[in-house]
C-alpha cells in the first residue's frame, strides 16, 4: 500500500468531487488524481505528477461516507 491521502467535497452545484494524492512506488514524486461521483462510482477526470505535497488541517476532521476513490492503474496508466 502506498502512502497518501484524499480530500472530498460537494460543491453547491454539481456532484461530489475528490482529489487523491498518492506517493509513487519509487518515492520520488506524487500522483494527484481528481474524481467526480457518478451516483454509482468515482470517475477519474484528471491526473498529473507533482514533486511536493503538503497537507494542513485541524483536529475537527469529519470523515465522509462512501467508498474511497482510488487511482486506476499506476505509473504506466497515463
Amino acid at each position: 500500500m502506498t502512502a497518501g491521502f484524499d480530500v472530498r467535497w460537494t460543491p453547491e452545484h454539481g456532484p461530489p468531487r475528490a482529489v487523491v494524492f498518492e506517493l509513487s512506488e519509487d518515492g520520488k514524486h506524487w500522483l494527484r488524481v481528481e474524481f467526480e461521483w457518478t451516483d454509482e462510482q468515482w470517475r477519474e477526470i484528471g491526473r498529473d505528477h507533482v514533486t511536493e505535497v503538503a497537507c494542513f488541517g485541524s483536529d475537527d476532521y469529519i470523515a465522509p461516507d462512501g467508498p474511497r476513490p482510488r487511482p486506476v492503474g499506476g505509473e504506466d496508466d497515463e
